[in-house]
């Protein structure tokens, strides 16, 4: 049997009043695809609202752009799903063995305030199914959908430390490190800003940053074969 796993997305387009464009941070949902993909998983993308999921323009140039994000701009299957990526609202969440939040700073403005994006992450939590973020997208975790159920949780996410590097603390309207901390979780970041790190806690996964986002991938698998052994032999 196929694992499915479900991408979700932003539908937010624009850096708060700078001026400049936003979206999805290409390499936090390139890497998870293809370590996803690649191991035989069937991935769907969904966004906040539906039609084209817009993508960050900064994480499509060098020295952001990767070998991973290369890859799917080259893909045509993959940027087809992007420019079709159907509402999270319309879509059946519960048929999904994992959910996973992509990361970039435009999810501050949607993630955590859309009834649906915390409807779904309650439920597959509850549900035992594996749900997941990077970056900022585990700012979705503060929805009150689903922030009650990561008291005492092991997770990551960008470091404030990090969006002050980056400048996003003058710019998003939260940033996610201090209210999950006080929403109960248990915080762990890399030895150095923007370094590979990622936490699996039994059906949770998060991880911190862009260089986290193939672990993060990784790090789902591992959850999903735990949870269904039968699947993980034929695998």
């Amino acid at each position: 049997m196929t694992y499915k796993v479900l991408m979700v997305l932003t539908s937010h387009n624009a850096l708060g009043d700078t001026g400049s464009a936003a979206g999805s941070w290409l390499e936090e949902l390139a890497a998870p695809y293809y370590v996803l993909g690649d191991a035989g998983c069937k991935v769907d993308f969904a966004s906040v609202r539906g039609g084209g999921a817009p993508i960050d323009p900064v994480s499509v140039t060098d020295p952001w752009l990767t070998d991973s994000g290369k890859r799917l701009l080259d893909d045509g299957a993959a940027t087809r799903k992007l420019l079709t990526a159907p509402a999270l609202s319309q879509v059946d969440a519960s048929a999904y063995d994992a959910v996973f939040l992509v990361g970039g700073a435009a999810v501050m403005w949607d993630f955590p305030h859309d009834e649906t994006v915390g409807k779904v992450l309650g439920e597959t939590l509850r549900s035992g199914r594996v749900a997941g973020g990077v970056c900022h997208g585990v700012g979705g975790f503060l929805n009150p959908g689903v922030v009650s159920q990561i008291a005492k949780r092991r997770m990551t996410c960008i470091s404030d430390q990090e969006d002050a590097l980056a400048g996003f603390d003058k710019i998003v309207p939260m940033m996610p490190e201090s209210p999950l901390r006080k929403a109960g979780a248990t915080l762990t970041f890399a030895a150095e800003p923007f370094g590979c790190n990622a936490v699996r806690d039994g059906n949770l996964v998060t991880g911190q940053n862009p260089a986290s986002a193939g672990k993060c991938g990784a790090l789902i698998l591992e959850a999903l074969r735990e949870r269904s052994p039968q699947h993980a032999a034929a695998a």
